[in-house]
């Protein structure tokens, strides 16, 4: 079901660039249970089953008692069972738990397509799950996580399976007091719904409206039927769509899974409430596969990731800031396996004591995983610094080797900020004479805030080890260094720093001062005889569009004029290298004349090949 009301969010997290310092120097570095028949397949027992219930209003409790009955079902059969239910069926929970599932089971409000609520498919939210807005959000609160977050997210054990159970538009209908679809419509939404899963590594998707899994998982174990003949399995309550109906059931060729197949088996009057699609051929012995004893995986480069993307360096512990300002809020802890392997993480205090366990699914190779900071129970962890210990399983169950690292949480300083983050002061006008730098302490702590150069070298000092108190701190730079000379055009850096009893750590904010930024997403050096384009933005309005000149080496200057983005925000111009110039340094200057009068560019240097 979709309602108008609901928040919708894409969970795709963009760190914001740091820079690895070591200690205070400011040297910086870019940076119902049912009994248990004997099972025909031997080594179920590593198979992991990953049950999901997302809030659906009044049906919300009903869904929990039938996954309850399945996730039950599951575990007699020994599989690793993980409930993500609600109120606590949020994104992050549901990527702790669902790497490398073999069976995942969804319950809770579907938004498929098409639909009354757009006219295009948009996969941000549609064809995917509806989960918990956060922990502890209400039965009418809740986030859709469409089938391209899913695509981008998850990875699913090879031959895994998805069951949907009780999700408008999962098996072709609609939402409840909608007219039954035509079987184009419900074609369209059953193979979209199914898409997003497919294409992370399950092989075929159920999707019942009514109708309970217990049935369809007791055949998966007991029998080696294929999953169209577990489909076709008639039902053991006396409504028809309880089971297998048979009235009129047709086969599709997937338009969005190219090779899947698309099996609708719709009621006479009640309408499309049972689906299947993927590989219909598809056994419970190919489920089960891959799951009997081998050599145990070993893993190896188990780091953590800063959050500008370059690695820490040694003896730099790894610290994150998961304090919910969108800054350095997660960390990944990056691997690699030498085979294809669950990897499972456990997180301990300085007590000694496991606050958080995570595990995701490798096919081998680099590997990764999130630590939010919270821990099992959705909530913060305290700062301080955490032992990561990572361990390689295979699917028969076997464990590998073992490494661990250490993380720093630290959340004293939140939101960190520089408005503008180009500015010039060096013209001597009231123009974009200063910038403004800004961090709120979240605790008392000794605090240090300096400006550095590219090179690491303090240009600056506002505040050097101070005792502060809690509150918003912030200090407005007019471009000068400590001598009270303007600084050289470039880029510089807001580094803050606290200490505290649970250590040290540091937030580094870049801040250009210059008339012009310019930038290109053509990496240097460049080449004779290509263009690339670029991207220039100014520090002052001007009375006119900006230019750049080029001065090639052995050539006559050649000026070139920009044009404004659309949407504005800056100006774009396209340069041809060209051929006739000589090797060497290309100058390109950025000029403009801004609303004072006053004639004022930026140069930038770069080799040409």
């Amino acid at each position: 079901m979709h309602s108008s009301g609901v928040v919708i969010a894409t969970p795709l997290r963009a760190l914001r660039g740091a820079f690895i310092a070591v200690g205070l120097t400011f040297a910086l570095f870019v940076s119902g249970a049912m009994v248990a028949a004997t099972p025909v397949h031997a080594a179920a027992a590593a198979l992991k089953a990953v049950f999901i219930v997302g809030p659906a209003g009044s049906q919300t409790s009903a869904n929990l008692a039938d996954a309850e009955s399945l996730a039950v079902a599951a575990e007699s059969y020994g599989m690793d069972v993980r409930r993500v239910f609600h109120p606590q069926a949020t994104w992050d929970n549901v990527m702790a738990n669902v790497q490398g599932a073999n069976l995942v089971y969804y319950a809770g409000h579907g938004y498929g397509w098409p639909s009354p609520y757009t006219a295009k498919l948009t996969e941000s939210r549609q064809n995917g799950v509806g989960l918990n807005s956060f922990v502890g959000s209400g039965v009418n609160t809740y986030t859709y996580y469409g089938a391209n977050v899913v695509r981008a997210n998850w990875v699913l054990a090879p031959n895994a399976l998805v069951f949907l159970n009780h999700g408008c538009y999962t098996a072709g209908n609609g939402e409840p007091g909608m007219a039954v679809p035509t079987w184009d419509l419900a074609r369209q939404r059953v193979d979209n719904f199914a898409a997003g899963f497919l294409a992370v590594g399950a092989r075929a998707v159920f999707a019942h409206s009514y109708q309970k899994f217990n049935k369809t998982l007791q055949l998966l174990f007991t029998t080696n039927q294929t999953v169209e003949e577990i489909f076709r399995t008639p039902g053991t309550k006396p409504l028809p769509y309880w089971g297998w109906i048979g009235w009129d059931a047709r086969k599709f060729d997937s338009v969005r899974t190219p090779g899947a197949k698309n099996f609708l088996d719709p009621h006479q009057a009640e309408g499309f409430l049972r689906a299947i699609s993927g590989d219909l051929n598809m056994t419970g012995a190919d489920w089960a596969q891959g799951v009997a004893n081998g050599e145990p995986p070993v893993i190896s480069n188990f780091k953590a990731q800063a959050p500008g993307g370059a690695p820490f360096l040694p003896p730099e512990t790894p610290f994150f800031t998961p304090n919910g300002d969108a800054v350095t809020d997660s960390i990944a802890l990056n691997f690699v396996v030498d085979r294809e392997a669950f990897v499972d993480m456990e997180v301990e205090n300085a007590s000694g004591n496991v606050v958080r366990t995570l595990s995701t699914w490798s096919t081998g190779g680099n590997g990764s995983t999130p630590w939010d900071g919270k821990n099992s129970a959705g909530a913060n962890v305290a700062d301080g610094t955490y032992t990561v210990t990572a361990t390689p399983r295979n699917r028969a169950g076997t464990t590998g080797n073992e490494r661990t690292l250490e993380v720093k949480v630290m959340t004293t300083m939140r939101s960190p900020s520089v408005s503008p983050n180009l500015f010039y002061a060096a013209d001597g006008d009231t123009l974009a004479r200063t910038t403004t730098l800004s961090v709120n302490l979240q605790a008392p702590a000794t605090f240090w805030w300096k400006i550095a150069d590219q090179n690491g070298n303090v240009v600056r000092t506002f505040v050097n080890g101070g005792s502060t108190a809690p509150g918003p701190q912030s200090f407005q730079w007019d471009g000068k260094d400590n001598a009270g000379a303007n600084v050289p055009d470039g880029t510089y850096y807001s580094v803050t720093t606290t200490a505290t009893s649970a250590g040290t750590y540091f937030h580094s904010l870049p801040v250009d001062v210059g008339a012009f930024r310019l930038t290109t997403t053509v990496p240097a050096p460049f080449v004779r005889a290509t263009k690339a384009k670029f991207f220039v933005y100014t520090a002052e309005a001007l009375t006119g569009k900006p230019k750049v000149k080029v001065f090639a080496p052995g050539l006559a200057p050649k000026t070139y004029r920009t044009s404004v983005i659309a949407g504005g925000g800056g100006y774009v111009v396209t340069i041809k290298f060209p051929a006739i110039a000589s090797a060497g340094t290309i100058q390109l200057r950025v000029q403009g004349t801004d609303t004072g009068a006053q004639f004022q560019f930026t140069d930038y240097f770069f080799q040409l090949q």
